[in-house]
């Protein structure tokens, strides 16, 4: 039967029945209550084992956890409890908790603002990922089951004097009880929400709604902002990386899902770079991300921006580093094989890869990131000038990390083959994730070959860096997306690689040995805009030199100023 079909029938049915009665207060608490019960495992099961112990006062403050919940929902609902928009509202409600519940405790996601713009601005394939047989299965048992009994009940009012004071004495009831549980629990919820902030994120489905207004809110106001040049001067030099006869290519790769602690090149016990290990890269193994999620990070690393300044309202109005390297007469060129450039690219070249639909590759809108090295190919080919290739990797994309490898690198076995995590060990999910990172290996070597082999014609040079990390179900999380503050270190603890050609690296007098000195040091994607800009000899008042992790290892270089002062001169003149 189609689905329509079946909930034409199912409403048919709930019409039917016969059910009692209720005051339009009295469904507003009744779904509260529900919510409270049966939409918020994710936060139960947190505070329950911050709170361990099971005395009669500590059960007592748990229960009036609940209760506390259950009246706060209320008291927002209370407005709307007319019957005109009390049922719509209370579908979209539960609905919205319906959805949230599942990938709260299916992977362990937060609800923030973040969360919500990656739900916003993710793509049909991502959610294809996404929707399995289990989530059909939560939705139509939390989501519809529930919104068919809201729909079906009748409801009645009283005369407006009694609604009035019904009304009345409900609000302050319902402030007395609120006040009696901070009177008597005052210093249990002072730890709890001192202690644990995060627990804020795991409300159902308040924390949804609340951060799906601030990412609504934010909107008009940067479409409003106006464009912001941040340089005010912008030229090339004093170190001449390009000749007449010989131009400097980029690639920079911005990778995908990425941990730095499953990267052998850092030590993890398993050979997951065995190719890149034979080109010489240079492994940078203390870097951390500017965010959690593609929507929040890639944006984040072309940014003059540091994490702590940075919010995607302020990057959306104005320059970032591609444009600050068109100004300095670089070319620059993004080929994309994620969701999007989050508008990093909007005022640049860009080229998709599903939009080629090339077979060898591509599969029902997935591509695998070969296509991304097919690409490269052929910008080089049509190029003469100097240049900047960000390549936008699929990488170990999840939770299908078994759709970003061929058969052929099926290395860490058994793996698992499926969406749906929860039905995996975790065993399967490392070893299936491995293969994605190995895979990503051949890639990133191909590459450094490309540019090796373009080599006689230009001074080539790559930088690859991931947008964020991933949990792979430690302590019960998966994927990512998590509040900054509260996400594990797998989740931003991110792979940074370098590699230069010998005519780079001779043309700028980058020193090797140096770079590979310092790639111990602790760097952050606050790095990136200074040092691509620095890999260019690109002169301006919003470099800092402090900031390019190569520029000590180059020569004319001063490195003197103090974070955060003004440095409008980074580079010595000739």
């Amino acid at each position: 039967m189609p689905l329509s079909n079946l909930l034409k029938a199912l409403l048919q049915r709930f019409g039917a029945l016969r059910l009692p009665s209720m005051h339009p207060l009295a469904l507003t608490f009744a779904v509260s209550a529900l919510l409270v019960l049966f939409y918020n495992g994710q936060m139960w099961s947190a505070v329950t084992g911050w709170w361990p112990g099971r005395s009669l006062h500590d059960l007592a403050f748990l229960g009036s956890i609940g209760l506390f919940l259950a009246i706060a929902f209320n008291l927002v609902l209370q407005p709307f409890a007319f019957p005109r928009v009390l049922k719509p509202l209370l579908v979209l409600v539960v609905m919205t908790a319906a959805a949230v519940s599942f990938f709260a405790s299916a992977y362990g996601a937060m609800m923030d603002r973040t969360m919500i713009a990656n739900v916003i601005e993710t793509d049909t394939r991502e959610v294809g990922d996404l929707m399995n047989l289990g989530f059909l299965v939560h939705m139509a048992l939390f989501g519809i089951l529930p919104s068919l009994a809201i729909v079906a009940v009748p409801l009645r009012l009283s005369g407006w004097r009694r609604e009035a004071l019904f009304r009345g004495a409900t609000v302050l009831g319902s402030l007395a009880l609120v006040g009696l549980f901070a009177a008597a629990f005052f210093q249990e919820y002072a730890v709890l929400v001192r202690g644990h902030r995060e627990v804020r994120f795991m409300i159902n489905p308040s924390a949804a709604i609340y951060a799906s207004v601030r990412y609504a809110t934010a909107i008009p106001e940067g479409m409003a902002a106006p464009f912001e040049r941040i340089a005010t001067r912008v030229d090339r030099g004093p170190i001449p990386i390009s000749t007449e006869s010989r131009k400097t290519v980029l690639v920079f790769v911005v990778g995908e899902t990425a941990r730095a602690d499953h990267f052998s090149l850092n030590g993890y016990d398993r050979d997951t770079n065995p190719e890149l290990e034979k080109r010489g890269v240079v492994s940078f193994g203390e870097v951390r991300s500017c965010g959690t999620s593609t929507a929040e990070s890639v944006p984040c690393m072309f940014s003059d921006l540091d994490r702590s300044h940075y919010s995607a309202t302020k990057a959306q109005s104005r320059e970032n580093l591609l444009d600050i390297l068109v100004r300095a007469d670089v070319d620059v060129l993004w080929l994309e094989n994620n969701s999007s450039c989050k508008g990093v690219c909007a005022r640049v070249p860009s080229e998709t890869t599903w939009s080629l639909d090339d077979k060898r590759y591509c599969k029902d809108g997935d591509c695998l990131d070969d296509l991304l090295v097919e690409q490269l190919r052929d910008a080089l080919v049509a190029n003469d000038r100097d240049l900047v290739v960000v390549l936008h990797q699929i990488g170990s994309h999840g939770p299908s990390y078994f759709k970003r490898y061929t058969a052929d690198y099926r290395v860490f076995a058994p793996t698992c083959d499926t969406n749906q995590l929860q039905s995996c060990s975790r065993e399967e999910i490392v070893n299936t994730y491995d293969d994605s990172i190995l895979y990503t290996d051949r890639i990133l070597s191909e590459v450094i070959d490309v540019l090796a082999g373009a080599s006689d014609r230009f001074n080539t040079a790559f930088l690859y860096a991931s947008d964020h990390g991933e949990s792979l179900g430690e302590g019960g999380m998966y994927l990512h997306g998590m509040p900054y503050a509260f996400a594990p270190d797998t989740q931003k603890h991110v792979p940074m690689l370098f590699w230069a050609s010998r005519g780079y690296r001779a043309a700028s007098g980058l020193d090797m040995a140096c770079v590979r000195n310092e790639a111990g040091a602790e760097y952050s994607h606050d790095n990136l805009f200074h040092s691509v800009l620095g890999m260019f000899g690109v002169r301006t008042d919003v470099y800092r030199a402090d900031l390019d992790v190569f520029a000590s290892c180059r020569p004319g270089v001063i490195i003197a100023h103090e974070a955060g002062s003004p440095a409008p001169d980074q580079t010595a003149r000739p």
